[in-house]
C-alpha cells in the first residue's frame, strides 16, 4: 500500500529561484518596524507569488524606510507602492504602521533582482520595482541566483561572462608566469 507520492511541487519553503517580475499578494506577517541605527520607521513587506512556476514561492524582506531627514523622497517611495495596489489619489496617510495594515493581502507587481548580502555572502532577491498587477502573469527573466564560480569570474558591469569557446581563461596568468612582466629595480618601492 502506497503512503503518498511524491511531489516536489508540495513542499514547504516553496522559494523562487529567478529575478524577474513577479505578481504577489502581500502576506500578512509584513510588519512595521524601527531601524536598528536611527530608530526610523520601517516597512518589512513579505510577498507571495500568486502565478506561474513559482506560485507560492516567496520573496522576504522588502524594508521600506521612512527617512525624516529626506521627506519627499520617502513619500516617493511609499507612493510608489500604494499607487502599484491601486491606493486612491488623495487618501490620507498618518504612519507607516497604518500603510503596512493597508498593503496586507493587496496585490501588485514586484520586480526582483540578485543582490549579495554583505553579512553572509549570499546572493538574495530584492525588490527594485513596484507596478499595477500584470494580466499577463508573472515573467522570471532566467536570471538564477549567482553560483561561487559564477561570482568569481563577474566584471566590472556585474554582468556574468564565461570564457569564449576555444579561449584559454589563464592565458595572462601563463604569461606573467612565463617572464611576461619586466620589474626593474627601481620599480621595487624599497
Amino acid at each position: 500500500m502506497t503512503l503518498f507520492v511524491v511531489d516536489s511541487q508540495n513542499v514547504f519553503g516553496k522559494s523562487v529561484g529567478e529575478a524577474g517580475s513577479y505578481n504577489v499578494k502581500i502576506l500578512s506577517d509584513s510588519e512595521c518596524k524601527k531601524t536598528q541605527q536611527t530608530q526610523e520607521d520601517m516597512a518589512v513587506l513579505n510577498y507571495e507569488v500568486v502565478d506561474g512556476k513559482y506560485a507560492g514561492g516567496k520573496v522576504l524582506y522588502d524594508n521600506l524606510v521612512w527617512k525624516n531627514d529626506n521627506i519627499e523622497m520617502s513619500v516617493k517611495r511609499f507612493n510608489t507602492v500604494l499607487a502599484a495596489v491601486g491606493i486612491p489619489d488623495g487618501t490620507k496617510i498618518e504612519s507607516v504602521q497604518q500603510i503596512v495594515q493597508a498593503l496586507k493581502g493587496k496585490q501588485l507587481n514586484i520586480t526582483v533582482d540578485w543582490k549579495k548580502n554583505e553579512f553572509n555572502g549570499r546572493h538574495n532577491l530584492v525588490v527594485k520595482g513596484y507596478h499595477k498587477f500584470n494580466q499577463e502573469g508573472s515573467k522570471p527573466n532566467g536570471i538564477k541566483r549567482p553560483s561561487e564560480h559564477q561570482e568569481k569570474t563577474r566584471t566590472s558591469n556585474n554582468t556574468f561572462q564565461d570564457p569564449l569557446p576555444g579561449t584559454d581563461p589563464f592565458a595572462e596568468a601563463k604569461s606573467i608566469a612565463n617572464g611576461g612582466v619586466n620589474i626593474t629595480d627601481d620599480d621595487l618601492p624599497f
